[in-house]
């Protein structure tokens, strides 16, 4: 480009109110912001610190990870969908608070047309776990204890409305006839608080923060949604060999998504950075050590697919057991 050229085309971007130097600005220009939508502690924010400190090394930026848990995500999904489309804030989230969420809360926005969809950072099974002292050790024992009991609702901590931790004591209730009742918490880490200090008896909790309170001695694994038994948890019998397999449903993932409508050429950036940290070896046997799966869903159209695939499915299960909104 000669320098009547790059004149004209500065004046035309001049013009338009952009500087001329952003035309040809690629990203990340700067450090990246990751907004996580629960507490920290939990298994979203154990995988999301992990993420960014793989991103850092990809994209050369600093990624800054910022908590802002509560409100069934919404003012953490809220402020991402507020932030400039050009990449530099992403929401990292579970994929439930875009699909069953989204069907359950009164949320300002939709999140099929008010996010881009990103990629799938990792498959979150989710374990039925029991405090140490609970009067069952097993999972027929806690069929025949409640159904021993059917008048005495038996609690069971949920990190959030929508998650696998809220509609799952929902779905085994249906199959097994149980009488599981859901207590909703601000995020995984004081759900999992309470379990171990004995303040409810019973929680489906992903295998990220679930397996380390069961090694430890600090809660008994009742079943897992793995098809097959894991090697984090070889004790623990899978709901598919005790007979409960449609409760695989239940492993959840978690999602990476950024503002509405980012330019194409910023999510083809943002994804081509995403796959290679999830191509990485090293940050595979880390998520492994953690209990999480390799995701399934990588590229943008992929994920955007499986979003609106499972957004239904909720949605039809959630209108089949006739959940309805407080003051509907």
């Amino acid at each position: 480009m000669d320098r009547r050229q790059f004149l004209s085309t500065a004046a035309i971007a001049v013009a338009a109110g952009v500087a001329p130097h952003a035309m040809a600005q690629q990203w990340p220009a700067r450090a990246i912001r990751l907004v996580v939508a629960y507490p920290p502690g939990g298994g979203t924010d154990v995988v999301a610190r992990l993420f960014a400190d793989y991103l850092g090394r990809v994209t050369g930026q600093p990624v800054v990870v910022e908590n802002k848990p509560g409100g069934a995500t919404i003012p953490a999904t809220q402020d991402v969908i507020r932030a400039r489309n050009d990449g530099q804030t992403l929401l990292v989230t579970l994929g439930s608070s875009a699909t069953s969420g989204a069907h359950i809360n009164r949320v300002p926005y939709d999140p099929l047309t008010d996010l881009t969809a990103l990629a799938e950072l990792g498959r979150a099974p989710v374990l039925l776990a029991a405090n140490k002292d609970a009067p069952y050790n097993t999972l027929k024992e806690l069929v025949a204890y409640a159904k021993a009991n059917p008048g005495k609702p038996i609690h069971s901590a949920s990190y959030g409305p929508g998650t696998s931790s809220h509609f799952g004591p929902l779905l085994f209730n249906r199959l097994a006839g149980t009488n599981l009742e859901p207590v909703l918490y601000k995020g995984s880490a004081p759900a999992t608080q309470d379990l171990v200090g004995g303040v409810v008896p019973l929680m489906i909790d992903g295998l990220t923060t679930g397996v380390p309170l069961y090694q430890a001695g600090k809660t008994k694994v009742l079943a897992t949604t793995i098809p097959e038994r894991s090697e984090l948890a070889p004790g623990a019998p899978t709901f598919r060999e005790l007979g409960y397999p449609e409760m695989e449903q239940l492993s959840g993932y978690f999602a990476l998504f950024g503002p509405k409508a980012m330019p194409k050429e910023t999510v083809e950036a943002v994804s081509a950075a995403v796959r290679k940290v999830l191509a990485d070896p090293a940050y595979q046997k880390r998520l492994a050590g953690v209990g999480v799966l390799p995701p399934q869903a990588v590229t943008p159209e992929a994920f955007a697919t499986q979003i609106r695939a499972d957004h239904a499915r909720w949605g039809q299960f959630i209108k089949d057991i006739g959940f309805k909104l407080e003051g509907s």
